[in-house]
């Protein structure tokens, strides 16, 4: 501290001890973090209301997704249980980020991730990708 107030151990405005004093205004330490963010205020539960997912793909039932799995893995498709990196990868970035994967049970998501865990030890990100536009490519040719 300095001798002029400034510093850890100031007085905030309601002159309370043990603020820290930030430069950025009334909000402290969170003033500055919160004026990085896009216009969502801490009033914004879900600004994209929930219906955006990260995996780029149309809705479609977990069968739909489980064959398009099997058509990538082919007939050579491993009857051991899965990779457990594998899995939670498979977990995260194609069952939780499917659009369509609210509705599947709790057996159609572990089977899905169990296909993907098994795509994902094969080939890594380029195995997503080709079910990404296996997905794609399949709901196109339905139409």
């Amino acid at each position: 501290m300095r001798g002029n107030g400034e510093g850890a151990g100031v007085r905030d405005e309601d002159g309370d001890e043990g603020g820290f004093e930030t430069g950025a205004g009334t909000g402290g330490a969170w003033a500055l973090p919160r004026a990085w963010l896009p216009d969502v205020g801490p009033e914004d539960e879900d600004p994209l209301g929930g219906a955006v997912t990260g995996l780029d793909v149309p809705e479609a039932t977990a069968a739909a997704v489980a064959g398009a799995l099997v058509r990538l893995l082919g007939t050579t498709a491993p009857a051991v249980a899965p990779d457990p990196g594998a899995l939670l990868i498979a977990r995260v970035f194609v069952v939780d980020e499917h659009p369509s994967a609210a509705g599947w049970s709790e057996e159609e998501r572990r089977s899905v991730a169990g296909l993907a865990a098994t795509l994902v030890a094969r080939r890594g990100e380029e195995g997503i990708e080709a079910l990404v536009r296996e997905l794609c490519d399949g709901a196109h040719g339905d139409a």
